[in-house]
């Protein structure tokens, strides 16, 4: 087996051809991806993150920038190829099934050999009912995020990626249609999408589309993820320049924290959305010098979210024990946390480098995942 190697190339081979976007979008992928972390792992902390970072009190803000991020990624990296090459549906949504699916059973089996260990050792969780046989079984199936339980389990992020695969397969039908349509439309509709969720959302649930409960995932992931994909089609091609990036994203994360400070109200759920969306707008339009390291995060996002559930349940319960064995202070308690988070972020790259990576090439060499069924 070959060394890890995290370096960047020597001389001028560190620097990949810059596209719109590249260097921007996988860096915005792995910040999303430790905006979720950094949200779990706030109770965990000497003193809960969302009373010290007024953000954090809307911690539905990392999951729908996800989401939108998600159908904004998926439209730019697959949407063309999609509508010009004649891929079957199937075969699409089978080659993203088998993307997502090897490293999520991967990690999932982990867990389920920590929570059997830390039983047999007498060290039960706390909330042992998150931890049932027929949820693991649907977790592995990938299908937990549809609306069949009240609450999330296991590794409890990947509800996300279960209600992604609804979103692929409906990608895979209205990506031809919004191809054709202008801009204007796009954006027109983009508006019209949320009007409706927002509509359904208040009347049919009774509670704001943004964080809907668990039971409706569905009804949150699946409009965010086509608000997502409309604003990279109505943004494509469109250039961002590097003042325009910096005043949008910047001013964005300096104003969020202060309008999280307000009331919550629709109104306000819209202009945080939106907010988001000129993020993802001016991301997708800025051309950045493109490097390894880049490209790493870009790549470790997705094992980032994967881990760090398990690594956090793992780590907090010894650093749980050492604080009450010890009597540690404050300072010692937020070492101990800061030792998570940078503990979670190394897992991710080892796991992608000698996991996700690897397996991701040698199942789309496979001959059902390369031609399709």
């Amino acid at each position: 087996m070959k060394p890890l190697n995290f370096s960047l190339p020597a001389g001028s081979g560190a620097v990949i051809k810059a596209r719109a976007g590249g260097a921007s979008l996988d860096v915005l992928r792995f910040l999303a991806a430790l905006f979720i972390l950094l949200f779990h792992y706030g109770t965990n902390a000497p003193r809960d993150l969302e009373t010290i970072i007024p953000v954090f009190r809307q911690g539905w803000l990392a999951t729908d920038f996800f989401l939108m991020l998600s159908g904004y990624v998926l439209s730019r990296a697959y949407g063309r190829r999609l509508v010009e090459s004649g891929m079957r549906r199937s075969h699409f949504f089978l080659r993203r099934f088998a993307r997502l699916w090897p490293s999520h059973i991967i990690v999932l089996l982990a867990f389920g050999v920590f929570v059997l260990a830390s039983g047999a050792v007498g060290l039960m969780p706390k909330h042992p009912e998150k931890y049932g046989l027929f949820a693991f079984v649907a977790q592995a199936f990938m299908v937990h995020g549809w609306g069949m339980f009240a609450s999330p389990s296991w590794n409890v992020p990947t509800w996300t990626i279960s209600a992604l695969l609804i979103c692929y397969g409906l990608f895979s039908f209205y990506a031809p249609w919004i191809w054709r349509l202008k801009r204007w439309q796009l954006a027109a509709l983009a508006l019209g999408v949320l009007m409706v969720a927002q509509i359904f959302a208040l009347n049919v649930v009774r509670h704001p589309l943004v964080d809907l409960p668990f039971t409706w995932g569905l009804g949150r992931a699946i409009p965010l993820f086509i608000i997502g994909s409309l604003i990279e089609r109505a943004t494509s091609g469109l250039v961002a320049p590097k003042p325009a990036f910096w005043l949008g994203s910047v001013g964005v994360l300096m104003v969020l924290p202060f309008l999280c400070l307000l009331p919550r109200s629709i109104g306000m759920d819209t202009l945080l959305l939106a907010l988001l969306a000129v993020v993802l707008a001016v991301s997708g339009g800025v051309t950045f010098p493109e490097t390894r390291a880049t490209q790493l995060m870009g790549r470790a996002s997705f094992a980032l979210f994967l881990v760090h559930s398990l690594v956090g349940a793992v780590w907090f319960g010894v650093a749980f024990k050492l604080i009450d064995h010890f009597g540690l202070g404050a300072a010692a308690q937020w070492g101990l946390w800061g030792f998570g988070v940078a503990l979670a972020i190394a897992t991710a790259f080892v796991f992608d480098a000698l996991v996700d990576k690897p397996l991701s090439a040698r199942v789309s060499r496979l001959s059902f995942v390369k031609g399709g069924v």
